[in-house]
């Protein structure tokens, strides 16, 4: 990091008012004291440091706390040797580096002791005031621990190694040199003191390396961790030298020396250790005997006091620190175990009463002292109890247990926001995240096995139990959180991991972070004020503040992975196992099963394997198993309350098989359970959807949108929607069905679900209908063979002025499409037909209105052909233009004037008048479009109809003639019920609309509220009308969801009408007992809604 600026320096001669700049500085052109006039004059520093005033405000300006105390601290500097002077390169040091000192009070403090402890404090003295350098050095150690600074005071001599010869040493490096430097002591004491002076140098070194060198935590981590290596081994060493000196080498049976290792677990055992961490151990050997000498014992027993003397020397205090606390509660039996067992004992002990907790402990086992083959067979030997086949639902639940209670003794302490290592989302939230995916993948992809922390988070990343952001969140997270652990516990040589809650010490800690040059700029005492805000700059703060954010990011990834995955503290489901496990044998099929309505529980295990697979190589078969596992339990659940578990089932896995990418399928549903109950009922409910996923591959985004989406689109939203999407293509047949599609998804699953009403339902579906159409027929337009070939729509529409649809554009089509039917009225199903009539402006000219004529003609006909699809192409929607003057005799496409005449001549039949009230004109906007409008309204108005009583006639002849010899369950021509509210509105639109123009509007249940806002309609007649037009019209809608195509009828079956009488989300058909009581009272509702209907009818209608 760049120093930042001095602005109260003694040697600035720009320096404000509130600090009293030295006399050393006459002149500094660019307000750095290396460059002041007049160097180094002992008088003049004197003569400054008797100004205590300005002393002391300068010190304070530095981020000095006491300064009193430091103003001693500085004469007791300038005064050591024989003839005391500081220069002002010396002080300049301290200008620049006090301000970014964690405590600059002790870094000043220390470099006064550190002088002093010199044998010749003059020359130390000499040397730091020309090698400024290591004077910068030695305040960033100072100031950032008071550990480094007594391990420096104490040995003065090692400044000079830490600078110049101080590499970076391996594992069998350190062993080496430290068994060399222990072979020169003169006895067991000396051995022990050259043991912890060895230690205390390469803490020394690293810490070096890790403070001023920046060096990345891997590698501080690393070389601690082969540091307490090689002590281990040393104190091994001393300790086997020792009691083979008493009683002889130890020997199995067949008179080999017996084997003696020593495991690592915890950090140590991940190479990962921190500065002031204990050292989990424990101990195994292998070969039964006796030792050799004159005072023999048995193996087991010597081994017992190699091991217990081995801690003694590493965790002895009786001459200082220890070298190492040393933790064996981790070993069999814990603290009332043996300190040693053989290898055969020790894996019977992990083989017959091994806990999970111990499993997941020994994923960090690594050998570190004695015999290392004996330690790597002990791990070949165990892996099969670490990482069995899978982790079961136990398992899963002892693992969460066993946090929760970690967590639980935090909060208790109230440290929970302040624990760096057990608070939420602190180091052990990482480590078990780890720890927790190792276990669950282990047993079946042995890539993801390492002991070490950031190694782990790579191999499950790579094996796709991680996602890109999630690892790049934990590694962030873990290397800030272990920076802040190495500088709490550098500071004084403590174990502690809990953040300090004094706003002063918060600051020293936020300060000693920012020395990192990855870390954030916290230390800028130049900056008062901070993106505008008036508050003082606070470090802490502003530290704190990134703590959190970051553990709160990390704790959201372990709550995801493992709480929310398997959410309470209970035992977890069963059938949980059954997922998890790859090769579940048949009891436990029977067992997990059991408890859900399948017929076939084989069968059904066999879809919930194939859910747990993905089948596109590149996906993650474990993230996928994972959160399968984890929604297995709610996912069966629902299932089993359809009408047909084992096919709802059955379909549902084929669904998934074609959206592919199951896991973000079931990581959504595990994060938003209501999704996970509209799939199961899409799945289960609806083949006419099913069949839509299962036929367009790659639908997974749109049906997850819909999943979550919770709002209705308008017409103008869906058309912009096909339009952007059709712009450039040059075929248009796959975009139009892919959207089709994904708008009968998006509505279908909102209507399964509840959110909207029917008039919703199907105004979209009508207004995705129309879309399709005007796409559709602006792009065949271009393409007319009447005229020289245009290029399609998106291409050649390039300017907004160019666009058919606009009513600037010099090139706009002369015809408009008469949307009459479920069209007109925006109130289509799925597989509703679009009854149409297409509408020309004739020219001035004759031949030209001829030309037009038979080009619209054309036009018309490859927009019919083109949406009903052929053999390479899909079929998108059915076009019904029957309704047009004369029928299916008359033109395909007429001209308006020609269509205006037929209606108001005579010609037109009763029906064809009731059948204009659904009108509606699509079209390009501009003139044509609204003189058909106006012709329409005009037609409409005519009280050309004879009296009301001779309308009432001809409407219940229509509804009679219509209903005459068919079934009243008839979808395709009206359900009984329905066809009675149209043609009351029809008919009372026809009977007042001359008188109330605005009853004219073509949706029926926006003509029911008219009617009933006109008085025409009783509040009673509207409300009971409403409801059975909202009740058989849902009814229509889910018939056609439930099968694959347009149905002609409702259904017979009971099976059937159970489909259609369930409320999704109910258990109330989950029982076949009950399928034809459900089946019954579903049909009498059917026929009560459509007596309403008929009743009202025949009272309105006369």
């Amino acid at each position: 990091m760049t120093p930042p600026p001095s602005r109260t320096s003694p040697f600035d001669a720009d320096a404000s008012d509130s600090a009293r700049p030295s006399p050393l500085s006459t002149t500094v052109p660019d307000g750095t004291a290396s460059e002041a006039v007049g160097v180094a004059d002992g008088e003049d520093f004197h003569a400054w440091l008797a100004d205590e005033a300005a002393v002391r405000a300068w010190l304070r300006s530095r981020g000095v706390k006491r300064a009193e105390q430091a103003v001693r601290d500085l004469r007791d500097l300038a005064s050591r040797g024989r003839q005391p002077r500081v220069g002002r390169g010396l002080l300049a040091v301290l200008d620049a580096v006090l301000p970014r000192c964690g405590d600059p009070d002790a870094a000043l403090t220390h470099l006064d002791r550190f002088v002093a402890a010199h044998k010749e404090p003059d020359i130390a003295l000499s040397v730091l005031t020309l090698d400024l350098k290591t004077t910068e050095i030695l305040l960033q150690l100072f100031g950032t621990s008071y550990y480094f600074a007594e391990l420096l005071i104490h040995d003065p001599d090692v400044l000079p190694w830490l600078r110049g010869g101080a590499e970076r040493l391996d594992r069998g490096e350190l062993v080496d040199r430290l068994a060399e430097e222990l072979a020169e002591a003169q006895d067991d004491a000396d051995r022990l003191a050259r043991l912890r002076r060895f230690r205390h140098r390469h803490l020394l070194r690293i810490g070096y390396a890790d403070i001023v060198k920046n060096a990345p935590l891997e590698v501080v981590a690393q070389d601690l961790s082969h540091l307490a290596d090689a002590c281990v081994e040393a104190a091994l060493r001393i300790a086997r030298g020792q009691l083979e000196a008493r009683h002889g080498v130890p020997r199995d049976q067949h008179g080999r020396p017996a084997r003696f290792a020593a495991l690592a677990l915890g950090k140590l055992g991940g190479g990962e250790l921190n500065y002031s961490s204990d050292i989990d151990l424990m101990f195994i050997y292998d070969g039964e005997g006796n030792t050799t000498g004159s005072r023999p014992l048995s193996n087991a027993e010597f081994f017992e006091r190699l091991a217990a003397e081995t801690t003694r020397l590493l965790s002895d205090s009786s001459r200082g620190a220890p070298a190492y606390r040393v933790d064996l509660r981790l070993r069999p039996d814990g603290a009332t175990g043996p300190l040693v067992r053989s290898l055969a004992a020790t894996l019977g002990y992990y083989e017959t009463v091994g806990r999970t907790w111990e499993r997941q402990a020994l994923i960090k086992c690594r050998p570190v002292a004695g015999d290392l083959d004996l330690g790597h067979a002990f791990l070949t030997a165990i892996e099969p109890f670490v990482y069995r086949r899978h982790l079961n639902s136990a398992d899963i639940g002892e693992i969460k247990a066993m946090k929760r209670r970690i967590e639980r003794r935090a909060a208790t302490a109230g440290t929970d926001d302040w624990e760096v290592k057990t608070g939420r989302g602190g180091i052990r939230d990482v480590e078990f995240v780890v720890q927790f995916l190792q276990l669950l993948h282990g047993g079946t992809d042995p890539s993801v096995r390492h002991p070490n922390t950031l190694i782990g988070l790579a191999r499950l990343h790579a094996a796709g139990c991680l996602q890109t952001e999630e690892r790049r969140i934990m590694e962030e997270t873990y290397r800030f959180l272990r920076r802040v652990e190495h500088r709490l516990q550098t500071m004084f040589n403590r174990q502690t991991h809990e953040l300090p809650r004094d706003p002063e010490e918060l600051r020293a800690l936020a300060l000693r972070m920012a020395e990192h040059p990855n870390g954030p700029d916290w230390a800028d005492p130049a900056a008062d004020e901070v993106g505008g805000d008036s508050r003082p700059f606070d470090p802490g703060v502003v530290f704190l503040n990134e703590y959190r954010s970051k553990t709160r990011l990390n704790r959201k990834i372990l709550d995801h992975l493992l709480h929310d995955a398997f959410p309470g503290d209970g035992p977890v489901h069963p059938v949980v196992d059954l997922v998890l496990d790859p090769d579940p044998p048949a009891d436990l099929i029977a067992s997990a099963l059991g408890a859900f309505p399948f017929r076939d529980p084989t069968r059904a295990a066999e879809n919930l394997a194939r859910l747990a697979r993905e089948d596109i190589p590149f996906l993650s078969q474990a993230r996928c198993r994972h959160f399968l596992a984890a929604i297995a339990p709610r996912l069966l659940e629902a299932v089993g309350t359809t009408p047909d578990p084992d096919q709802a089932l059955a379909n549902l896995e084929r669904v998934s098989a074609s959206l592919g990418a199951k896991a973000v399928l079931w990581e959504l549903f595990n994060h938003h359970p209501p999704s996970l109950s509209l799939y199961v009922e899409l799945c289960a409910v609806s083949p006419l959807l099913s069949e839509v996923l299962i036929s367009n591959p790659g639908m997974i985004d749109d049906l997850m949108d819909s999943l979550v989406d919770d709002r209705p689109r308008s017409r103008e939203e869906i058309l912009d929607e096909l339009k952007h999407l059709a712009f450039g293509a040059e075929d248009l047949g796959p975009i139009l069905a892919s959207f089709r599609n994904k708008e009968w998804v998006r509505v279908g699953v909102r209507e399964i679900l509840g959110r909207e009403p029917v008039r919703v339902v199907c105004r979209e579906l009508a207004d995705a209908a129309e879309a399709v159409l005007m796409v559709a027929a602006l792009d065949l337009w271009q393409r007319c063979d009447c005229r020289p070939a245009r290029p399609p729509l998106g291409s050649r529409y390039r300017a907004h002025d160019q666009d058919p649809s606009n009513p600037a554009c010099p090139d706009r089509p002369p015809w408009a499409i008469l949307a009459l039917g479920k069209l007109g009225g925006r109130e289509l199903s799925y597989h509703g037909d679009l009854d149409v009539v297409f509408l020309f402006e004739e020219a001035d000219d004759p031949a030209e209105t001829a030309r037009r004529e038979a080009r619209c003609v054309r036009h018309a006909q490859q927009v019919m052909k083109f949406l009903a699809g052929g053999p390479d192409r899909p079929a998108l929607y059915e076009v019904d233009p029957r309704l047009r003057p004369f029928g299916s005799s008359g033109p395909l496409a007429l001209p308006l004037r020609a269509f205006a005449e037929y209606h108001l001549n005579g010609t037109a039949q009763g029906w064809e008048r009731l059948a204009l009230t659904r009108a509606r004109v699509l079209g390009p906007p501009g003139h044509f479009v609204s003189q058909v409008e106006t012709t329409i309204r005009h037609i409409l108005t005519r009280r050309d109809l004879g009296p009301p009583q001779q309308l009432a006639r001809l409407t219940r002849d229509l509804r009679d003639r219509i209903g005459r010899g068919r079934p009243a369950h008839d979808l395709k021509r009206g359900l009984a019920g329905t066809l009675d509210v149209e043609f009351i509105v029809q008919y009372l639109q026809l009977r007042h609309g001359p008188d109330h123009p605005n009853l004219l509007v073509p949706n029926l249940w926006d003509a029911l509220d008219a009617l009933r806002d006109h008085d025409l309609l009783s509040s009673t007649a509207h409300r009971q009308l409403t409801e059975a037009y909202d009740f058989l019209r849902a009814l229509k809608n889910r018939v056609r969801l439930v099968h694959h195509r347009a149905v002609a009828a409702l259904p017979e079956s009971v099976e059937d009408w159970v489909r259609l009488a369930r409320r999704p989300g109910t258990s109330q058909a989950s029982n076949p007992l009950d399928h034809p009581k459900l089946a019954h009272h579903f049909r009498a509702e059917v026929t009560r809604h459509a007596e309403i209907a008929r009743d009202w009818f025949d009272r309105i209608v006369v």
